[in-house]
């Protein structure tokens, strides 16, 4: 039993030092130069010098230790033996000669600053015995110390000059101060290299490390964030410089996108670069898992020649409705096996609401359609003084429901979103779905668009575009609608969608009013703001009918969702300035009558507030003349202001109405 362990024992370190020596890189080095004599070394006893113009050769055999153990400035690392001859002719006798022969070990560092030019340091110590006129000297130690520069034409071919001192001692005190000999070198030096590591000469190998599932909706984030990690290897005989690494998928990247570089990798090395890629809308079309076929493209400098390879690769895709997984938890609270995080009910609030506005496509065909569609019919019934933002929300949510649009079934699993296409498309979705589409409706015509993700509920606000001064003839308070920087915002309840614009809008102030009685906070996210980290991605064209409403059905919704506005909003206002008779109070009592509908009265309220010289009121009066084309009365009001003052810009700007349209 002994013995068997250690015949186990003997063959494990025996291949781990084949393993080893596999790897290693050889070096046959013959050498030939020319001695000059100088210095000590050249002194005979008598004071007179000894030697005359001389040479040799050398024969060094030596192993590559960079090969195995690289390191980051790409030096080489030699150590090996060496043998040589040289001949020395003495100046007493011209037809003798020294001969010395020298035998010992050497050490090199050698470098390519370039993929051709070679450059070495080395030096040698050993033993040598010298001989003359057939007699020996006893053994002394030799050292040389020098360095080499040459062209390398292959991998294992190289021819390089070589200079240096080398110095011969009698015996082994390096500082007895006797030398034997002792002076410079030069000459040539060829290099013959046997590569034993496997695949040497076998091109660049290449491997994806993908971090995981590619979320298709983030498909522009992957141009700066990586998929994975590519390790490529070096498989050529010699040395890659400038290596350059690019991703491509025919049909799936709108480009040949870079992915990095790296200076040098070593033979037999490998090096690591993040994948990147610049995908196009086609891979929005996975509606399930699957996966895309590319190209690693690997450019690289070799011996001086530029090369590429290309490798395939595959990677794994998510479909197009998944959302990314936060700590393992999905979007709504559901792991990746299908139970909760912690065992019960988790819902959307567990993922930050700003992934979303990647889902709202303004861009998407079906989805621009319906939104200019709906703003059609919104400026068809303009109301005088009223928001027209505000308006375009009213047609919007009415005008879904008028399309057979409803809160119900979602046809996406609980961690996947409908783009607002494909819930046109299925005339049903989730809150969340309900949210994206009225958000992404908003943004096509330039409406600015939020969400407000809370624990059982999803919100969207509506940017209405004016100041909270403006709001107070728009609002009876501030308790239904957010001021957020001096802007209003409309907050609607998409869980209220089914009952209508004012039931979405009440359930949504008082969601909010909840959440902020109790003292807590919720995520208000600006679309336009999430779409710096999350851009919208470009859903294609789904190629299916987009719903049209009935015209009568939605306006007959929209004006009941007016008059309740009207009532809610503008009568209590109504109420409490009719008392205020000032021109301020007049003037702004006429904006009022203007927006519930009651333009005469508007009208002789303008009028009273201009009697107590109220610029603004003139100037609202023209506007209304304007607005009815009646241009005479129009340029009647606008002279009146500016003869109070006669810079006044919205007079200015309003005579320059009447005469344009005239």
């Amino acid at each position: 039993m002994r013995d068997f362990k250690l015949i186990i024992i003997f063959l494990t370190l025996f291949s781990v030092n084949c393993s080893l020596l596999s790897g290693l890189d050889f070096h046959f080095r013959p050498k030939g130069f020319m001695a000059y004599p100088m210095k000590e070394g050249n002194v005979a006893r008598n004071g007179n010098e000894s030697f005359s113009l001389g040479g040799g050769g050398d024969a060094g055999f030596e192993v590559d230790i960079a090969s195995v153990w690289p390191n980051p400035l790409g030096l080489g690392f030699t150590l090996g033996v060496e043998t040589g001859m040289m001949f020395a002719p003495t100046l007493a006798d011209n037809e003798s000669n020294f001969y010395f022969y020298s035998a010992g070990g050497v050490l090199g560092l050698s470098f390519f600053p370039l993929s051709r030019l070679f450059i070495r340091a080395d030096g040698a110590l050993g033993v040598y015995m010298a001989s003359y006129n057939e007699g020996l000297t006893s053994p002394g130690l030799f050292w040389r110390g020098g360095g080499e520069i040459g062209f390398r034409f292959t991998p294992g071919f190289t021819l390089a000059f070589n200079g240096g001192w080398r110095q011969f001692t009698n015996g082994y005190d390096i500082n007895a101060g006797a030398l034997s000999f002792s002076g410079v070198y030069a000459g040539l030096t060829a290099q013959i290299t046997i590569q034993t590591g496997s695949g040497a000469g076998q091109g660049v190998n290449a491997a994806l490390n993908q971090h995981g599932e590619l979320y298709p909706v983030f498909m522009q984030l992957y141009q700066t964030n990586p998929i994975g990690n590519v390790v490529i290897r070096n498989s050529e005989s010699a040395e890659l410089r400038n290596v350059r690494l690019s991703f491509r998928a025919a049909g799936f990247t709108a480009s040949e996108f870079p992915c990095g570089s790296v200076p040098i990798i070593q033979r037999g090395r490998s090096a690591e670069l993040p994948l990147y890629a610049d995908f196009s809308p086609e891979v929005l079309r996975f509606t399930d898992t699957g996966r895309i076929v590319g190209e690693l493209v690997i450019r690289y400098s070799f011996l001086g020649q530029e090369r590429e390879t290309v490798r395939a690769v595959t990677i794994a895709t998510h479909n197009r409705n998944k959302v990314i997984e936060v700590d393992g938890v999905s979007a709504d609270g559901v792991s990746a096996d299908g139970a909760s995080a912690d065992g019960a009910s988790v819902d959307v609030a567990s993922i930050d609401a700003a992934v979303f506005a990647a889902f709202v496509s303004p861009t998407s065909p079906e989805t621009l359609d319906f939104a200019r569609f709906i703003a059609g019919l919104s400026r068809a019934s303009i109301r005088i003084g009223h928001n027209q933002n505000m308006s375009y929300a009213i047609w919007l949510l009415e005008g879904l429901r008028a399309g057979g649009v409803f809160l119900g079934n979602t046809y996406s699993a609980n961690d996947e979103v409908q783009f607002p296409a494909e819930t046109l498309a299925f005339t049903s979705g989730s809150s969340r779905d309900l949210a994206i589409l009225c958000a992404a409706a908003l943004e096509c015509v330039a409406i600015p668009a939020a969400f407000i993700q809370t624990d059982n509920d999803f919100l969207v606000a509506v940017n209405l575009g004016v100041g909270a001064a403006a709001a107070e003839t728009l609002f009876n308070g501030t308790d239904k609608i957010l001021i957020i920087n001096d802007e209003v915002w409309l907050p609607l309840s998409m869980s209220a969608f089914n009952r209508g614009f004012m039931a979405c809008w009440t359930q949504g102030a008082a969601v909010l009013d909840r959440a902020f009685s109790k003292g807590g906070n919720v995520d208000f996210v600006i679309v336009q703001d999430a779409w710096v980290s999350y851009p919208p991605a470009p859903l294609p064209e789904l190629g299916k009918n987009v719903i049209r409403t009935d015209n009568d059905a939605v306006t007959d919704q929209v004006n009941q969702a007016v008059r309740s506005y009207i009532w809610q909003e503008i009568h209590p206002l109504i109420s409490k300035q009719t008392s205020i008779n000032t021109a301020a109070g007049q003037n702004r009592l006429g904006i009022l009558m203007v927006r519930a509908g009651r333009v005469p009265e508007g009208k002789a309220a303008y009028e009273r507030a201009a009697g107590m010289g109220s610029i603004p009121a003139m100037n609202n009066r023209g506007n209304l003349a304007l607005i009815e084309q009646d241009f005479a009365t129009a340029e009647r009001w606008f002279r009146q202001a500016l003869q109070r003052e006669p810079q006044n810009q919205a007079a200015l700007r309003g005579l320059e109405k009447v005469q344009g349209s005239r």
